[in-house]
């Protein structure tokens, strides 16, 4: 991601930042609820959250795992001041960086999840070769995010190319299985299904093979 693009999107959700909670309520709901349900883990794994927002997915995965070790990463101070007003206790450690570039060690991670974020990379091929990277051999990768393939997203993502500079593109279920493939993350599950008349979501659960 060059200069003028990180900055346009960290300019957009410092913005969005106080009210984003409120404004998108419902869908934030439904993608943390099947990025839920696409974990599986023991409860004490290192776990990155890439754009990880208000922090409300690192909320509900304390709730259910209070032993996983969070680092929270995201290109916007405003959304990581929310986050941490979350969580005071310490159990979270935020991170202002790039997708494309994190400041985090190889093979650091057991588990790394990207909610809601994905359709605003500019680089998804180098966020997801960071993931990648960040991940130990065996570890897993959970994708969510809204779906090219269902005619409303579509609609959407045209819309959104017109009015919101943050905004770069969608996928289809095919493209992004694909853009994994190609980043070295093998997918393992794949699915595509509605949330509502308006959304419809995919889900990706995807490994660092042992020989990658």
């Amino acid at each position: 991601m060059n200069d003028r693009s990180a900055s346009s999107v960290r300019s957009s959700y410092d913005r969005l930042a106080p009210d984003y909670d409120r404004r998108w309520r419902h869908y934030v709901e439904a993608t943390l609820r099947a990025t839920l349900d696409g974990i599986e883990v023991e409860g004490e794994e290192r776990t990155l959250d890439l754009a990880c927002g208000t922090g409300t997915l690192e909320q509900r995965l304390l709730d259910c795992w209070p032993g996983l070790r969070i680092v929270g990463a995201d290109l916007s101070r405003g959304m990581l001041s929310q986050a941490a007003s979350k969580l005071t206790d310490g159990k979270v450690n935020w991170v202002q960086a790039s997708s494309s570039r994190l400041p985090l060690a190889d093979s650091s991670f057991d588990l790394a999840l990207c909610a809601n974020s994905f359709d605003y990379f500019r680089s998804p091929l180098e966020a997801l070769a960071e993931i990648r990277r960040v991940l130990r051999p065996g570890g897993r990768f959970v994708l969510v995010d809204w779906c090219d393939d269902y005619l409303s997203c579509k609609a959407c993502s045209i819309w959104l190319r017109w009015t919101d500079s943050a905004f770069h593109q969608t996928y289809s279920q095919a493209e992004c299985e694909n853009l994994l493939e190609r980043s070295g993350l093998q997918p393992i599950a794949s699915e595509r299904f509605k949330i509502d008349w308006l959304w419809g979501l995919m889900r990706f659960v995807g490994c660092r093979t042992t020989s990658s």
